[in-house]
């Protein structure tokens, strides 16, 4: 649809000018809004080589998502070292072909959200076509690439683990190098930790819907009030509130909550507390949805 065209249909219509612009400006949105991606900062690097150690240039790697079954494509430059960049949370297959050498495929590869992670890859020489394939789902997830302390926090947790008000932000303090204890005040709201000066976690009446929700989980000996808060990449802090968050996602549209105590990268430079990264899920080929009740007690 071109717009002149549309707009053109407008007059003949015989519409008010205001509404005109209105019609004209949805279309607009319309049109555009395809062109609109979340924004993953995770990625996957390494390198490839042989059982001696050498490098393997041209080596052709293809990275499926298992969610999704999209596919990328890389090839190994001069040193053998390849990259997969802008990842959603997920998990991956990947195929390792070089001539000469076995086929490697490696299933049910997870990664660090929000980070790089390394992967290096070897092959063995092969007389004829040959193919290998690694359950990767059992190697533990460890970070190599950075010199930061904290945790993830998984869907799987984030689902099956209580949380006051289903209030993703009430997990934070599980991340190693943080303190706080979810601890509810008489009223049934979030207990305010000693020091905080901001409006603090949601209240009894409030839970998700908290127009600013201060996670109460403190990290390198500061107050909530030094902690920043992102989703998908984003800064979602309060202008007026450090540490607090204009924008408090439902469980069931998080993949995952990463949380850095310390040793972070200069991106991350604007707080000085935990940095709390929360990634969306990116979504899947099947099917699937869920309930949940809430239980009151006593009047």
């Amino acid at each position: 649809m071109h717009l002149p065209h549309f707009w053109a249909s407008t007059r003949k219509l015989h519409l008010p000018a205001a509404v005109r612009t209105l019609l004209a400006a949805a279309v607009t949105i319309f049109l555009i809004s395809p062109l609109a991606f979340g924004q993953y900062r995770a990625s996957i690097q390494g390198s490839v080589a042989d059982a001696q150690g050498g490098v393997i240039p041209n080596a052709k790697l293809t990275l499926t998502n298992l969610d999704t079954n999209e596919t990328q494509a890389r090839t190994t430059n001069g040193e053998g070292v390849y990259n997969f960049n802008a990842l959603p949370p997920a998990r991956f297959k990947l195929v390792v072909e070089a001539s000469g050498f076995q086929t490697k495929e490696l299933d049910n590869v997870q990664i660090i959200p929000e980070q790089a992670n390394a992967l290096n890859v070897q092959l063995n020489v092969a007389s004829q076509t040959q193919t290998v394939t690694v359950d990767a789902s059992n190697s533990p997830l460890l970070d190599t690439e950075t010199a930061t302390v904290g945790g993830t926090i998984s869907e799987n947790q984030i689902q099956h683990m209580p949380s006051f008000g289903r209030d993703v932000f009430q997990l934070t303090s599980l991340a190693p190098g943080t303190v706080g204890d979810q601890s509810q005040s008489a009223g049934g709201g979030t207990f305010s930790l000693p020091g905080t000066q901001g409006p603090g976690g949601p209240g009894a009446s409030t839970g998700i819907f908290a127009t600013e929700n201060g996670p109460q989980t403190l990290a390198n000996g500061g107050q909530y009030e030094n902690n920043g808060i992102a989703i998908d990449g984003i800064s979602t802090t309060s202008a007026v509130w450090g540490g607090t968050s204009v924008i408090t996602p439902t469980e069931d549209s998080v993949d995952n909550v990463k949380i850095v105590s310390n040793g972070y990268d200069a991106e991350n430079g604007r707080f000085s507390g935990a940095q709390i990264q929360v990634t969306s899920k990116s979504g899947s080929n099947t099917i699937h949805g869920s309930a949940f009740f809430e239980a009151s007690g006593p009047d």
